[in-house]
């Protein structure tokens, strides 16, 4: 009877260890902290009218009032706020795009340049990818500052 007892709680506990994966809470980025970062990027608002942001290409979720088209080294791009990390991870993948937390960085896939800093700054990522690029353009002054000090590559 005890040997039975063992068992049967041995297997609850077992399987109520394994009813299903774990989700911590979703991470985002708030406007401000988005904003923070993007002001050290060098990046500026796009100016042509051709830059603008067609939100009809994007899946529902789309925060249209903080989502904006932006420019670096005269190469356009759009951050598109979602309203979760899962809807722009979903975009992403379908779009062939980098995300990171409840952005998408639209318009950056095969540009070197814009591919490094978002990689840099917001630590971003394609789901498509199975290996990550790693940054190898990114001028010093939009570098992130190394732990011992002023180390240059």
């Amino acid at each position: 009877m005890i040997l039975r007892v063992l068992i049967l709680s041995v297997c609850l506990v077992l399987l109520s260890g394994c009813s299903g994966k774990k989700h911590g809470p979703e991470l985002k980025y708030t406007p401000e902290e988005f904003d923070a970062i993007m002001d050290t990027s060098g990046a500026t608002p796009a100016k042509e009218k051709s830059a603008e942001i067609d939100f009809t290409q994007y899946s529902p979720g789309v925060n249209k009032l903080t989502s904006r088209s932006l420019t670096y080294e005269r190469l356009n791009f759009a951050v598109v706020e979602f309203e979760t990390e899962k809807q722009a991870r979903a975009e992403a993948l379908r779009l062939n795009q980098y995300y990171s937390r409840n952005w998408l960085f639209d318009k950056v896939e095969g540009e070197p340049i814009l591919e490094d800093l978002i990689l840099v700054k917001f630590k971003a990522e394609n789901p498509k990818r199975h290996l990550q690029r790693r940054p190898v353009n990114i001028p010093s002054e939009h570098a992130p500052t190394p732990a011992g000090g002023g180390e240059h590559h």
